[in-house]
């Protein structure tokens, strides 16, 4: 069977270490955006009450 056109080859199989790289990449953007959405709600939460203060 012949691959879908722009595709030539197969992907080579992912090593064991790529594999852990990839998921700890995947985990550190998913704490990174996390954290920038808990502090941007912390940040308007305090501007709220300073406001009202």
């Amino acid at each position: 069977m012949e691959p879908p056109q722009g595709e030539s080859e197969e992907r080579p199989p992912a090593n064991r270490s790529s594999r852990i790289l990839g998921l700890l990449a995947a985990v550190g953007f998913s704490v990174a955006m996390w954290a920038f959405i808990g502090m941007a709600v912390l940040g308007l939460v305090l501007k709220v009450f300073a406001s009202r203060g």
